[in-house]
């Protein structure tokens, strides 16, 4: 499980919720094949926009006796291009909120925040581990009218295989988030830690409460930006380096669409169809199950015979020089 971040107290009361940055994402995005690949693999392909978003744990485990936050995100369907959705469907994917002001996060998992529009590559069948075929990849943003991968790289070729390059939009990785219970912000670490150090007495508490929860927003926004993070000062002197290659524009929304129904044609409908996720029903998570090492016999290839002719002449090379040369000490 990643790590959860929690926000404090102090934080929370002084209404700083709307403008922290949660946790970054890689920006590395896995090209596992072509966009044909990736309509092969799903039930349902669609354009939609966020409408609702809500989060639950899963089922307690031994592994996590807490369960795990899960994103259930609601999509009012615009278009549909391959099999078939109802107007608004809710999909379930690993991470989220975990209502007491943190989060839990997968790196190859996308976030949510109402308004966002997107194309989405649904598997079929019932809810798994996350409802988007490859995850993150199963998302494609829509954004001013053209379209970016899942983590917001513009993508720039899909004829023959997934092309990203070119400027990232790294500034739309966000996550919506509810505001956390004040009871619940009260008691992590920080929070107490704050409330300790500020002497803050039961009259005090109830004080905060009244402001926190007259003027702390119901929802904001996490913003899970990374760009900036790898950026260092040059002290080289040197040129800035050229670049190596420039990226077209990223596609615009009708030439992906059209691609779209072009693989959807050659492949013809889809088997199954796709079970809608229902956040009212409880669910489980697959335990983490280690890999099976295979021992593998490693065969020394056989040896010529001019190196062993070789390596005969260098063992007698060695063997005389250690019988013939004193070892002088001085």
């Amino acid at each position: 499980m990643k790590p959860q971040l929690f926000l404090g107290l102090a934080t929370a009361c002084s209404l700083f919720l709307s403008s922290q940055t949660l946790m970054a994402h890689s920006a590395a995005d896995a090209d596992a094949g072509g966009l044909r690949e990736l309509m092969a693999q799903s039930a349902a392909v669609a354009y939609g926009k966020v409408v609702d978003i809500q989060y639950r744990n899963s089922e307690p485990t031994r592994e996590e006796p807490k369960g795990v936050p899960h994103t259930f995100v609601t999509y009012e369907i615009g278009k549909v291009f391959r099999g078939y959705l109802p107007e608004k469907i809710t999909l379930r994917v690993p991470g989220g909120a975990d209502g007491s002001g943190g989060a839990y996060t997968e790196t190859t998992a996308p976030t949510f925040a109402r308004g966002e529009a997107d194309v989405l590559f649904i598997p079929g069948g019932e809810p798994g581990d996350c409802q988007l075929v490859n995850c993150v990849e199963g998302r494609f943003r829509v954004i001013e009218d053209r379209i970016y991968s899942g983590f917001g790289v513009p993508l720039v070729g899909a004829e023959k295989s997934l092309e990203f390059g070119g400027k990232p939009r790294f500034e739309v990785n966000t996550m919506e988030m509810p505001r956390p219970a004040f009871d619940k912000v009260i008691k992590q670490p920080d929070a107490a830690r704050w409330i300790a150090a500020n002497q803050i007495d039961s009259k005090g508490l109830e004080e905060l409460r009244k402001k926190y929860e007259a003027e702390a927003p119901a929802l904001y926004r996490i913003n899970m930006n990374v760009e900036g993070i790898t950026k260092a000062d040059d002290y080289s002197g040197e040129a800035p380096a050229e670049v190596m290659k420039k990226y077209r524009e990223p596609l615009i929304t009708d030439e992906f669409f059209a691609l779209i129904e072009h693989f959807n044609a050659e492949l013809g409908q889809p088997e199954q169809r796709v079970v809608p996720a229902n956040p009212k029903l409880a669910f489980t998570v697959k335990p983490p199950v280690a890999a099976a090492v295979k021992e593998v016999a490693i065969t020394e290839p056989k040896p010529s015979d001019e190196e062993l002719k070789f390596r005969g002449q260098t063992e007698n090379l060695v063997r005389k020089t250690a019988t013939t040369s004193p070892l002088t000490v001085k």
